[in-house]
């Protein structure tokens, strides 16, 4: 009986510590998921991550003709500045989307995978977005 007491305490406090970065605040939770994806849990190795996660904030958003220009800071790595062209985003409710994290400076999660981004908010997400370039202003 003890042994089972002394298993259920311990299963009980792995399951909370593998919870417990997902009742965080979302900006902590982004940049734990970010930071997740460079390290093995078991071993603290890092090895080569399989998807592009980087912490982001929304600066600004322009439409044109169908296509979305966004203006992207990495959190972590600076004051760097990326734009992204993305096409086939021109949904009016991904607009309004886009431009409430653009207007409350939420923190984002972008996760970039082979030529497709995707933006996870703190209410939502914006996915699939096909990337017509980059650059680092």
């Amino acid at each position: 009986m003890l042994t089972f007491v002394i298993a259920c305490v311990f299963g009980a406090l792995v399951a909370a510590c593998i919870a417990a970065p997902f009742v965080l605040p979302w900006p902590t939770r982004v940049r734990y998921l970010a930071a997740a994806s460079m390290t093995d849990p078991w071993t603290g190795l890092g090895f080569a991550p399989r998807l592009d996660m980087r912490p982001v904030r929304l600066c600004a958003v322009e439409s044109d003709y169908g296509d979305v220009e966004l203006a992207l800071d990495e959190i972590d790595t600076g004051h760097r500045s990326r734009v992204i062209y993305a096409r086939a985003a021109s949904v009016p409710s991904v607009l309004a989307r886009l431009d409430g994290w653009m207007a409350l400076r939420a923190t984002l999660l972008m996760i970039v995978d082979h030529g497709h981004a995707h933006l996870y908010g703190p209410d939502g997400a914006v996915t699939n977005l096909s990337l017509a370039g980059e650059k680092i202003r």
